[in-house]
């Protein structure tokens, strides 16, 4: 008999609570505090930040926020490793993934369907053990969503497998609810200021719908202030979402920003910035 394949949590205790009772609690009361306007449309997907709950989790609260309630079949997970380096893009195929507040079952005819589009798309389940930027997603999705599977992806470095992936995710998607996430942080330890600035363009170019305007913006701003270390930590999930929504002719819209220098650190000579994205047809 095969044994179950499972991923159990590898950031609970540092990213957020492991308690389960204390977990809840912090979501619901951020999600509380969060401050989302109706939505009208067809909701295709969310840009949210990857860090700490302490930082990131009232901020990403607001796109949770907009889906409360919601049915989607499946959630497409999308990240890039800050582990590991490897060519393509790594697809966890099978089994559950463990969080505090219990199981998620993965998507696994979705998975052979992204499987099969690409000899780039593999399995590779040591890009995603101790990745924290799909993870750190699911909790709020098991506290705002009532059943869903998963489906999590993981770039292994910085290439052009983006449209490839957009162009099989559109592929599967025409015969079940979708939601994709792309999981992305913003600029990286610029001051306060600076990432303020650097942010607002960036965030700019996002809601542009277009991956090249978005590629050229953080280009030039890499040019502009070579002293941020990068502006965005998931250039190649940013790009799939983008290409997705594109081609689905949707529109963005920012729900929310802050960086770390707005927390409780409110350490304001090295921050990170954080923001959520809302993707509506």
């Amino acid at each position: 008999m095969l044994k179950e394949k499972i991923r159990f949590s590898a950031v609970a205790g540092q990213f957020y609570p492991e308690n389960k009772k204390e977990l809840a609690k912090m979501i619901e009361n951020f999600l509380a505090k969060a401050k989302t306007p109706p939505v009208n449309g067809e909701i295709l997907g969310l840009l949210l930040p990857h860090a700490g709950y302490l930082f990131s989790g009232f901020v990403a609260a607001h796109g949770f926020k907009a889906i409360e309630g919601k049915k989607f079949e499946t959630v497409i997970l999308i990240g890039d490793s800050h582990y590991e380096r490897f060519e393509g893009v790594s697809v966890w195929e099978k089994g559950e993934w463990e969080t505090p507040l219990g199981r998620v079952k993965v998507d696994e005819a979705l998975a052979e369907k992204i499987l099969t589009h690409s000899k780039r798309f593999f399995v590779r389940d040591s890009a995603h053990l101790f990745e924290h930027s799909l993870e750190v997603q699911i909790p709020f999705l098991q506290t705002v969503l009532k059943s869903f599977e998963i489906l999590p992806l993981i770039f292994g470095s910085e290439n052009r497998d983006w449209q490839d992936l957009a162009r099989a995710i559109l592929k599967v998607s025409q015969d079940k609810k979708i939601l994709i996430i792309a999981s992305s942080d913003l600029s990286h330890y610029p001051p306060y200021e600076i990432a303020q600035k650097v942010d607002k363009e960036t965030i700019e170019a996002i809601l542009t719908i277009n991956p090249q305007k978005f590629a050229e913006k953080i280009e030039q701003l890499e040019k502009n202030y070579p002293e941020v270390e990068t502006l965005a930590c998931a250039q190649d999930s940013i790009k799939t979402i983008l290409e997705i929504a594109r081609n689905k002719k949707a529109e963005g819209k920012l729900l929310n920003y802050q960086n770390s220098g707005d927390t409780f650190l409110a350490e304001k000579s090295q921050v990170v910035g954080y923001g959520a994205i809302i993707f509506v047809k």
